[in-house]
């Protein structure tokens, strides 16, 4: 009897066989959470609202202003007096144009457009990093998920082993001492699962949020994981931040949004122009009169004014240069810092893998027979089962952290480094 338990046993262990009863549920794809997140997420859809709300900025800035017209009565007397009652009664109708120094509107329609090639990164950007933490959460709920069924299948074991002890000790082949310690490995992992379900529940509220969901809505079993391919060469993620890093082309843009401000800045020395036409009636004595007028409007207060604005447009290019170069070097550390976690948790997943797990398995194999002779106590067996258990949800954890390592670069090297 106990040698047939002990084969179930070990084929538990070595297959991982599913609880039987449990319906499979609809597992939650990645690709699909992330197709619902780029159109229900709220950020996203403020960002890309902000977005298309510039692009109507440059037309409007390359425009002339708009015109004026006026319309005069003069009277003598009262309002709207006849024109013949008085010579100096007339009405007239007027129209000007305001003409902005030559080069002005390309400027500011320039300056616009770098604006909203800006905004355009920075929802880019943003989008980028919404899809990076909805990865982040997946797979500490994969993690999580998985974790409970290494632990419901490590206490199914123990549970058996409970009940092979109770019964080696009810025919006086045991101790009550392996009963005891059974029990309290049971009770041990059963505190295990508690917070393996916090962690899981928690994923599944944040992932929810992402998606404009309610927190408690179901979100259905995560898909398995096979790990990402493993970039393979540091300078290469360097090379995709500099050139496609959407927070690096915002800041370019922005770099070069303030070189237009500061040749706006330059051309505001240049007069502004008017333009007046206006036509007058009077009496029935007199004939109609016709005027035209020119105006510039001269920057006289220029040492107060423009000079001081011109200084301020140049100190703003070489912060936004500045602000530059600071970026870069920023992007370029949490590659290496990111690069440095995702290989480390790239090796120990290999490790695990091919080999801690697989000596594990073979040493509870052999403590399960050993047992089976008597030439192993039970405290052997129980701490057997117990390290596999911990080198199987170091296996989960970290694949889930070299997941997570490559998730976190995605938004600095500016493209998916997991499929």
């Amino acid at each position: 009897m106990l040698r047939t338990c002990s084969f179930v046993l070990l084929a538990l262990v070595l297959l991982g066989w599913p609880v039987f009863g449990q319906p499979q549920e609809k597992p939650a794809r990645l690709d699909h959470l992330l197709e619902e997140a780029r159109l229900a997420n709220p950020h996203l859809k403020a960002a890309r609202a902000g977005w298309e709300a510039s692009t109507k900025r440059p037309s409007q800035e390359g425009t002339l202003p708009d015109p004026r017209i006026s319309v005069r009565n003069f009277g003598v007397g009262r309002p709207f007096s006849a024109l013949n009652v008085s010579n100096f009664a007339f009405v007239s109708l007027g129209v000007s144009q305001e003409i902005p120094f030559p080069g002005k509107l390309r400027l500011r329609e320039n300056a616009a457009l770098e604006e909203a090639r800006a905004e355009e990164q920075r929802y880019r950007q943003l989008e980028l990093e919404v899809f990076s933490q909805l990865k982040l959460h997946y797979y500490d709920y994969y993690y999580a998920a998985k974790a409970l069924d290494t632990v419901a299948k490590d206490r199914d074991l123990l549970e058996r082993f409970v009940k092979i002890a109770e019964a080696r000790y009810a025919v006086g082949r045991g101790i009550q001492q392996d009963v005891l310690r059974s029990q309290l490995e049971l009770t041990l992992l059963r505190d295990r699962e508690e917070g393996f379900l916090q962690q899981r529940e928690s994923a599944v509220a944040a992932i929810n949020t992402l998606l404009d969901r309610s927190p408690d809505e179901p979100l259905g079993s995560p898909e398995e994981v096979e790990p990402a391919p493993f970039p393979t060469e540091v300078t290469e993620l360097y090379r995709n931040a500099q050139q496609h890093s959407p927070a690096l082309r915002a800041q370019e843009h922005e770099v070069s949004r303030q070189a237009v401000a500061l040749n706006l800045s330059r051309k505001e020395y240049r007069p502004d122009f008017a333009v007046n036409f206006e036509w007058q009636r009077t009496g029935s004595m007199h004939p109609d009169y016709y005027m035209a007028a020119f105006e510039a409007k001269i920057p006289l207060y220029f040492w107060r004014k423009q000079r001081v604005g011109v200084e301020e447009a140049a100190s703003k290019l070489v912060e936004a240069r500045h602000a530059y170069q600071a970026k870069t070097r920023d992007l370029l550390f949490e590659i290496k810092d990111h690069y440095l976690m995702a290989r480390a948790a790239d090796r120990l997943v290999s490790l695990y893998k091919s080999a801690i797990i697989p000596q594990a398995t073979l040493a509870l194999e052999s403590a399960i027979s050993s047992y089976e002779v008597g030439s192993t106590d039970f405290l052997t067996l129980i701490s057997t089962a117990t390290l596999l258990l911990d080198y199987e949800l170091e296996y989960y954890k970290q694949l889930a952290t070299y997941q997570q390592a490559l998730a976190r670069m995605e938004p600095v090297v500016g493209r998916q480094l997991i499929p």
